[in-house]
């Protein structure tokens, strides 16, 4: 039987914070995105797209609470 976890505490996020994070994922997703090209293995760029779906989905979260944090000023 799985154990339930309960969720990590949630933290404010500064507007900085959010842009220094969603910076480093966006290099993150650009170096993923070169190893893509140059993947030839299928399995490899299947793992590599999954990669980039997760960085893409974590940079839009940042993005939006970005967003949310100017609309607050």
């Amino acid at each position: 039987m799985k154990q339930l976890l309960p969720d990590p505490p949630i933290t404010e996020l500064t507007y900085q914070a959010a842009k220094s994070q969603a910076t480093q994922v966006m290099d993150n997703l650009s170096g993923t995105i070169l190893q893509y090209l140059d993947a030839e293995a299928p399995a490899l760029r299947s793992s590599l797209l999954e990669a980039m779906s997760a960085q893409t989905d974590l940079l839009q979260a940042l993005l939006a609470h970005m967003k949310a944090q100017e609309a607050k000023a």
